[in-house]
């Protein structure tokens, strides 16, 4: 059985880590850092067409300030909702250079458990660490607010990819993938270099595609469908373009064998 997790990253306009702050900001357009969310806000409508278009599920991991500034939470709520920090922090401190002490990385899981129940309804069972680098320490406490798996790691590519024990064994981990491309170069299933113009959609679907049994997760940004890191906010004609690729990497791997399911049923998988 082959089955394809579409997972979402809702969280503040092109994230980006400072020396200094756990929390992200916002790459700065010329007016300064301070996180947006307008067109994380934009994304997130446009992958909920995406969704009703292709007619599966999929997970967002919510960052839960982007919740409280957006009006998104409910519009999100028939979908899997996941946490994905308060304010996009970096956990391990790697880009920040601050260490965060165990009550700190409490506090975020707590108040991000808050929020998505207060604006999504739903207590989360996932978590995906901002930046993809996981906090140990986290990781090992996170089962005792009722999370049940983590997607924060990579696997490399293979024909069998499936979830495996994480966090002290009470976790179990659903792993994007990660593998190297016809030009030799590295590519994970984050699309973040199509939406760039760097890749093409064909690159993602020939990674996925090596997958026989078990899980390909792809994964996205919200604002990612409407902004560029390197150029800015996309022109309609872009954003449309972009629709599409997405929307052809999913419904090919579809239209091969895939099942499409959330990743707390992807989680499941033995």
């Amino acid at each position: 059985m082959r089955q394809l997790c579409f997972t979402i990253d809702l969280d503040r306009d092109v994230n980006d880590a400072v020396v200094g702050s756990s929390a992200a900001v916002s790459l700065d357009r010329g007016s300064g850092n301070t996180p947006r969310f307008s067109s994380s806000e934009k994304g997130t409508l446009v992958l909920l067409d995406l969704l009703d278009d292709l007619g599966i599920q999929a997970t967002f991991f919510a960052e839960a300030r982007t919740l409280q500034e957006t009006q998104i939470g409910r519009s999100i709520s028939k979908y899997e909702v996941a946490m994905h920090g308060y304010d996009h922090e970096d956990l391990t401190g790697s880009k920040s250079k601050v260490i965060l002490a165990h009550g700190e990385l409490r506090s975020i899981v707590e108040r991000s458990v808050q929020v998505i129940r207060d604006e999504v309804g739903c207590s989360p069972t996932g978590f995906r660490s901002p930046y993809m680098d996981p906090n140990e320490e986290l990781l090992d406490f996170l089962h005792e607010y009722g999370v049940t798996y983590d997607s924060s790691r990579y696997a490399y590519v293979s024909d069998v990819v499936k979830p495996y024990p994480s966090g002290n064994m009470m976790l179990t981990e659903v792993p994007a993938l990660k593998g190297t491309s016809a030009n030799g170069k590295t590519i994970t299933s984050y699309l973040w270099p199509m939406h760039e113009g760097k890749r093409s959609a064909g690159d993602f679907i020939a990674l996925c595609e090596t997958v026989k049994e078990g899980v390909c997760m792809i994964a996205t940004h919200t604002w990612h469908m409407v902004e560029r890191r390197s150029g800015g906010p996309m022109s309609q004609e872009d954003v449309s373009a972009n629709y599409d690729a997405t929307r052809d990497v999913l419904s090919s791997l579809i239209d091969s064998g895939f099942e499409a399911v959330d990743a707390r049923h992807a989680a499941s998988i033995k």
